[in-house]
């Protein structure tokens, strides 16, 4: 069509306008979200797609009722075709092998995607300066090679651009690159010099003359033995009148990152880090990640939320403040796991734990840990009881070596109470944090909005589960969260992989959680955490939308105004 046709049509309702999002398991067909909600609208050929790829965002006619899927059924699905695309990613990366299948002397080859979404690209070979190695008895190359696809212009295989060689197909290193490349993820996206938009060394006395000092507070991390960003950090001091002093520290990576800076615009850009088994490709600079990480042994710049919270997990007062704090150990989640399993032991061998710094010991590590852990539990419990929903899909830890990076096992990585204890006071950090922010900035707090899933998927995933006898009540988070932990613990758990097996189905309706500016005129809860406002703030070093909340959260603090975010669109970009 015609784009003045397409505006005309979107305009009456005849079309629709959405992204596309191709099926990894059937290629064939691609589903665009309905425009009234309900269940998907499916483009159930390669032509009705139309050359649009996946997250290309397109313009959309619903078919007629007789070429639907199962019309006049429960289960009917709508069917449409793509008319126009609207936006769509130019000059596409495409990795792959390529497919010498018409000889060696022929003047075209077909490069074959790892990324079965996209179609094969039929690429001039003849221009390509290298041999082409072939594996042996095929006709497919050795190598792994990376291509442009600039536009599609009919309906046969689109033209490709081929641009490189990344190495021999299979290998760890290759793959890697692959996978980077593919996904437009930069080694190194930093400029050599951009150590020049680094701070200097802070000095401890000009930053106490605005900052909290908590450097003789027990305060530690707990993270996994290979974390090297250390966001956040806990410590907790028993009270006179039985209450206890908390304190949640996140550090203060706004001081490192000055807000306009090219620094902080490529950081805006990246958005986030990148794990890979392997690897980890930081959102900030690495010698930048170290500067802010939380690492103990040495005085560190942070934000801190301080709690006085009764034994029972109330919390009776809180402030926010900047601060200077010094970790005196970084623990693992299993050294924190040993203190949980071991109240009572006291005798602890020095030897087997990490280094403690500013003269505490492992034991008040340990007796620390064990308050902290008495308080989530309570508020682990009370949340749950509240409302909350939690659907943690199964993941796999890989034991590789560091040498070759090559797995040598794996196994499913199986969350402790340590895990726990951490994660209901970084959710109570961010959920207060958002409701600070709502109250002072309430036209453009920066919140983190998760919508409840849309009624016809999740009534086809609890009709799935209905047929093998598992009854979800859906009617809000909390009723999900206890109809599944009916039969994910004690008598009723007939299989031990239930929990896993009715995540999965469960996850499938549910729609992703997005960053948002506040709308005084729509709803801002969260329907998983089943809390009216919630933001991200406890990972500043690898996500970038913690330090935008950062920066808002001390221009209250210090009654510096900024000036940028004031305005409801920028944040929104």
């Amino acid at each position: 069509m015609q784009l003045d046709d397409v505006i005309k049509g979107l305009e009456s309702g005849e079309l629709f306008e959405g992204f596309i999002r191709i099926s990894q398991k059937c290629t064939n067909e691609a589903y665009v979200p309905s425009p009234d909600k309900s269940k998907d609208i499916l483009l159930n050929s390669i032509k009705a797609r139309n050359r649009a790829l996946d997250g290309d965002k397109v313009a959309v006619r619903i078919l007629d009722k007789s070429e639907w899927r199962n019309p006049d059924t429960e289960d009917c699905q709508r069917t449409g075709e793509v008319v126009y695309i609207l936006n769509r990613k130019e000059n596409r990366v495409v990795v792959g092998t390529l497919l010498v299948d018409r000889g060696v002397l022929h003047r075209y080859s077909t490069l074959v995607p790892r990324d079965c979404r996209i179609p094969r690209l039929l690429i001039d070979t003849s221009i390509w300066p290298s041999p082409i190695h072939l594996r042996d008895g095929t006709k497919e190359s050795k190598e792994l090679f990376y291509a442009l696809l600039p536009s599609w212009e009919n309906f046969k295989l689109p033209k490709g651009i081929l641009k490189g060689v990344l190495g021999e197909s299979g290998e760890i290193n290759t793959e890697t690159e692959g996978i980077l490349i593919a996904h437009d993820i930069q080694e190194r996206p930093y400029p050599e010099d951009i150590d020049q938009y680094f701070p200097t060394q802070f000095s401890v006395e000009d930053e106490l003359k605005y900052r909290k000092d908590f450097r003789k507070h027990c305060i530690f991390s707990i993270d996994p033995p290979t974390a090297r960003d250390l966001d956040d950090a806990l410590s907790c001091v028993p009270l006179p009148n039985g209450n206890f002093e908390i304190g949640i520290h996140i550090s203060d990576v706004s001081y490192f990152v000055k807000q306009g800076t090219p620094l902080d615009e490529i950081a805006e850009k990246l958005a986030t880090s990148v794990y890979l088994t392997q690897k980890v490709y930081h959102m900030l600079p690495p010698a930048l990640t170290m500067m802010a990480s939380l690492l103990p042994g040495t005085d560190k710049l942070a934000v801190s939320i301080t709690l006085e919270m009764t034994p029972d997990a109330n919390v009776i007062s809180h402030s926010f403040s900047q601060s200077i704090i010094h970790s005196c150990a970084q623990l693992h989640y299993a050294h924190a796991q040993i203190f949980l399993e071991n109240p009572n032991k006291k005798d602890w061998d020095e030897s087997e734990f990490p280094t403690v710094y500013n003269g505490y010991t492992i034991n008040d590590c340990a007796t620390a840990v064990s308050h902290l852990h008495k308080l989530a539990a309570v508020m682990r419990e009370r949340r749950f009881s509240s409302g909350a929903l939690a659907i943690n899909q199964p993941k796999l830890s890989f034991d590789i070596d560091r040498a070759t990076c090559e797995p040598l096992s794996y196994s499913l990585y199986i969350l402790h109470e340590s895990n726990w204890l951490i994660e209901e006071f970084m959710l109570l950090a961010n959920t207060m944090v958002a409701e600070h922010l709502k109250t002072h900035f309430p036209t453009t707090a920066m919140l983190r909005n998760h919508h409840r899933p849309d009624a016809a998927p999740m009534e086809k995933a609890v009709k799935l589960l209905k047929a093998h006898g598992i009854d979800i009540d859906f009617t809000s988070a909390g009723s999900i969260h206890k109809s599944k932990a009916a039969y994910c613990k004690g008598e009723n758990s007939e299989n031990p992989h239930w929990d896993i097996i009715i995540s999965n189905i469960l996850s499938k309706p549910m729609v992703r959680a997005e960053y948002c500016v506040i709308d005084p005129d729509k709803s801002m809860s969260h329907f998983a955490l089943n809390v009216p406002y919630y933001t991200h703030f406890t990972s500043p070093i690898r996500r970038y939308p913690d330090i935008v909340v950062h920066r808002m959260l001390i221009s209250w603090l210090t009654g510096k105004p900024i000036k940028e975010y004031e305005d409801p669109k920028v944040i929104n970009k």
